[in-house]
């Protein structure tokens, strides 16, 4: 499932830049090549550096995050004040591997491999064509579907601030979760930066709009 959902982050970059099939195929086939690389080193890599990488993909996550909310508003902002197409040079940001993707794409091939017992480079091969085929599909729908280029804007502001949200949101979730249940007394503090994010949340989208960017 997290395959193609990453599946539909790229298709949405693809097919909103307006991409041609070649291109298009181009970049699918990228992650067919990327998850067969995963699949390879999937058992060969100590459990150390697995974790070390995983650490280091939260930070990239972080900025991969902020580089989509910049990008958007800087697609959607000349689009609808100057009339100026910068979707096929921002649309990297939402298709190029990030973090992200090539996590959930180790962890994909690594728990494939695990549960049925065959070698990483076959699981490899079966997450990259599931890879190629959603791309393939789904970027050529989307491309049909949405033409506007600020459409592609407001789609990586969404993603920018999704990835944010997920990464201040799902830690706590799981913290929670691996403790049993007590009445607890919130810190003050944590109100404030709660309230503090949601403030800033506001703040950007007043922003935004005063940019020209319109959600």
């Amino acid at each position: 499932m997290g395959i193609i959902i990453f599946a539909l982050k790229v298709s949405l970059g693809c097919g909103l830049a307006s991409l041609s099939r070649k291109e298009t195929l181009c970049i699918a086939t990228l992650y067919l090549a990327l998850s067969l690389v995963m699949g390879l080193v999937v058992g060969l890599m100590p459990e150390g550096a697995t974790s070390s990488i995983m650490n280091m993909g939260v930070a990239m996550h972080m900025v991969i995050a902020l580089l989509l909310v910049a990008m958007g508003v800087v697609t959607a902002r000349e689009w609808n004040r100057h009339g100026r197409d910068l979707s096929r040079k921002t649309f990297w940001v939402l298709s190029v591997p990030c973090p992200a993707c090539l996590a959930a794409t180790f962890l994909s091939c690594s728990a494939l491999a695990g549960l049925l017992e065959v070698a990483g480079w076959k699981v490899g091969s079966v997450v990259g064509l599931i890879f190629f085929v959603s791309i393939a599909i789904m970027s050529t729908t989307v491309g049909k579907v949405v033409k506007a280029p600020s459409a592609l804007g407001n789609v990586m502001i969404f993603v920018g601030l999704f990835y944010i949200l997920s990464m201040l949101l799902i830690p706590a979730y799981l913290k929670t979760q691996s403790t049993p249940f007590a009445p607890v007394t919130i810190p003050a503090s944590d109100l404030v930066t709660s309230y503090l994010f949601i403030l800033a949340l506001v703040v950007l989208g007043f922003v935004g709009r005063r940019m020209g960017v319109s959600l």
